[in-house]
């Protein structure tokens, strides 16, 4: 496939593939990553993705791009940006790449901007031009320590399809020796307005590299951008990460949310333990000195596979997450079928009692297709319900701890018994996890979270193929693990603990109308 599209017989062999899902944004071939430019225009939700068409693994990243009218059904565009190596313009700035950014609609446009990557070649100075990057032109260089200089640039489209870059690109060049921003882990930016004028915060890594910041840009007319402050900063001791990826800002009254991905947070406890993270701060925004108070960074996802979580704001006033459902130093089997990686379902953001939760749209509840439904349950062994499997559906039951002591269950599990994806909660301890040593390919591990003192604990649970997706206590508290399964491992098994009982109020299974 290397260089070349797949014939639409490739196409639909790799989108029929064993592991390719029915209702997650997938790539049609090749590499997707980090969600990018998730917002809404003209009557549709549009998702971008970092993308390599011409492999299965990383390469200069392009923006794929998906459609859909009600967040579960997805549909294929064309590639809405190309680095310069790849297209038409031979555009300088981004030679090497078209990293993250936002969506937004200005003046009845869909605006892209993005962070463009180059590589700065002849000792930091690229001025010489080479066979493989023609056009010699880097003005700034870099500082903070790396070879790369990275910018925010513009693109837009009429259609919300065919998007043209800004012909004054870039729109934020730091120069090196600014005192304040490095322009090298400069990047994923996200415009919002606010009383008339309009915002930007973008990642970045201070000049010496030993903490992490999100810088604020201001505009009166959306094209020009002064800095302003730094609105928030990493703590000195490292224990909030080393880059802090893709921020953003929803605010729920006065209070505000800033969404971070922070890399390299070191393990505490039975948290952080992927090698990066993806959560939130809520604070207050003060826009006159352009600073955000904050409380300590919470994570969005228990699991293994949660990362660059990107944000929306639809018509509504609803507020969205999604998030790339991978992990870096992660497998990918699904390589040997010609695509690698899938984005979660979106998340409605919410703040409720003071608490911010994430769920699934209620668009869902309209995808629900046929039910097998089960009340008042009391088990004392492993039990499986008829009409309770499969690998792509949506799974709720509702477990009374008063009445329960441990207890797990396993999903995506062969009738031999030797795969398996095993969730349990330990009553002693307090806390609930996820195993998933016998879960097929290539997986092996175990992730852990601690929980309050609870009555009940609520499950709302989505597979796709090779996803996994818990949501618990509509949505405190999320897991998402990617699952390589065989294509016959449908088992779902309810385990309570020996010589003891599972008490379940409810338990439903629906297939789903992908």
């Amino acid at each position: 496939m290397a260089g070349n599209k797949p014939t639409a017989e490739e196409m639909h062999k790799i989108q029929t593939s064993k592991w390719y899902p029915k209702y997650h944004p997938a790539p049609p071939y090749g590499w997707l990553n980090d969600p990018n430019g998730f917002c809404w225009y003209k009557g549709e939700y549009h998702i971008f993705y970092q993308y390599h068409p011409y492999s299965v693994n990383w390469g200069p990243m392009h923006w794929g791009h998906a459609t859909s009218k009600d967040l579960f059904h997805w549909t294929h565009q064309p590639i809405a940006i190309a680095p310069g190596e790849f297209s038409e313009g031979k555009e300088w700035y981004d030679w090497d790449g078209c990293f993250s950014g936002c969506g937004y609609e200005f003046e009845g446009k869909l605006w892209l901007m993005y962070t463009s990557q180059r590589f700065n070649r002849s000792g930091g100075m690229d001025t010489g031009g080479n066979a493989s990057n023609p056009s010699g032109y880097n003005p700034s260089g870099s500082s903070g320590g790396g070879n790369v200089t990275e910018r925010q640039c513009f693109a837009y489209s009429e259609d919300g399809i065919n998007f043209t870059k800004y012909e004054k690109n870039p729109v934020i060049d730091i120069p090196n020796g600014h005192p304040i921003i490095a322009n090298i882990d400069f990047r994923d930016p996200k415009i919002w307005d606010h009383n008339g004028k309009y915002y930007c915060v973008i990642g970045n890594r201070i000049h010496d590299r030993s903490r992490t910041q999100i810088v604020l840009f201001e505009s009166d007319n959306f094209f020009d951008w002064n800095y302003k402050s730094i609105v928030a900063i990493s703590n000195p001791d490292g224990s909030e990460g080393t880059m802090w990826e893709c921020p953003g800002f929803a605010h729920f009254g006065d209070d505000y949310v800033m969404i971070i991905s922070p890399q390299h947070v070191p393990p505490q406890g039975r948290l952080y333990h992927n090698i990066h993270q993806a959560g939130y701060m809520v604070g207050k925004l003060d826009y006159d000195q352009g600073v955000f108070t904050h409380g300590n960074f919470v994570t969005f996802d228990y699991g293994f596979d949660f990362y660059a979580t990107t944000m929306m704001k639809d018509p509504q006033g609803r507020y969205f997450i999604i998030g790339w459902l991978d992990m870096w130093q992660s497998p990918f089997p699904e390589q040997e079928d010609g695509w690698s990686c899938i984005l979660t379902i979106p998340r409605q953001l919410k703040m409720v009692d003071g608490k911010v939760v994430t769920v699934p749209p209620e668009e869902f509840l309209e995808m629900r297709d046929k039910c097998s439904s089960y009340d008042n349950v009391c088990i004392d062994k492993v039990t499986e319900f008829d009409g309770v499997k499969g690998d792509v559906g949506e799974l709720l039951f509702e477990v009374d701890l008063k009445q329960t002591g441990d207890f797990g269950f396993e999903l995506r599990c062969s009738e031999d018994g030797e795969e398996k994806t095993v969730f349990y909660y330990n009553a002693a301890e307090k806390f609930f996890g996820l195993n998933r040593d016998k879960a097929g390919r290539e997986q092996s591990g175990t992730r852990e979270f601690d929980l309050p003192e609870l009555d009940t604990l609520k499950f709302r649970i989505f597979l796709d193929k090779s996803s996994i997706e818990v949501f618990m206590n509509d949505g405190e508290y999320v897991m998402s693990t990617r699952v390589y399964a065989r294509e016959d491992s449908l088992g779902i098994r309810f385990i309570p603990k020996e010589g003891g009982k599972m008490v379940m109020p409810s338990l439903k299974f629906y297939t789903l109308k992908v």
